[in-house]
């Protein structure tokens, strides 16, 4: 099992990424350095930071595939990189999909899972692997 320093919520990520609250940047970028092993992000909180940028901070969706990409680079930051690597791509290309309709999909085609299934009309018609089930 991975020995991690600890785990980041999504306030952490944002102003590491955003530095609108100087020293609370600070104070991360002391533990990050200070850390003997990766910090580990959930899923959560990078569809979480996604979320926040884009509704709060008015981030393009370039801009935030940009900013997540990059904290995904960060050495000290043990990420699910497999998926959202693949995801990043998808949310910049299919504007009408959510980052959420995104993760599904990739999540469904990472685990060998596809068809995703769904009632969302939306998605089938942009995602060849979602299709919809019929009522």
């Amino acid at each position: 099992m991975t020995k991690f320093t600890g785990s980041f919520d999504t306030n952490v990520i944002l102003r590491l990424l955003l530095n609108d609250i100087p020293e609370q940047r600070i104070a991360v970028k002391k533990l990050m350095k200070q850390a003997v092993n990766q910090f580990a992000v959930a899923d959560i909180v990078i569809i979480e930071l996604v979320f926040g940028l884009d509704r709060y901070y008015k981030f393009s969706r370039p801009q935030i595939a940009e900013a997540v990409d990059g904290f995904m680079k960060l050495k000290e930051i043990n990420c699910n990189r497999a998926l959202f690597e693949k995801v990043l791509p998808l949310f910049i290309n299919h504007s009408g999909l959510s980052f959420e309709d995104c993760c599904l999909t990739v999540y469904a085609q990472l685990n060998a899972a596809e068809p995703l299934w769904t009632f969302d009309k939306k998605l089938a018609n942009q995602v060849s692997s979602a299709k919809l089930i019929a009522a």
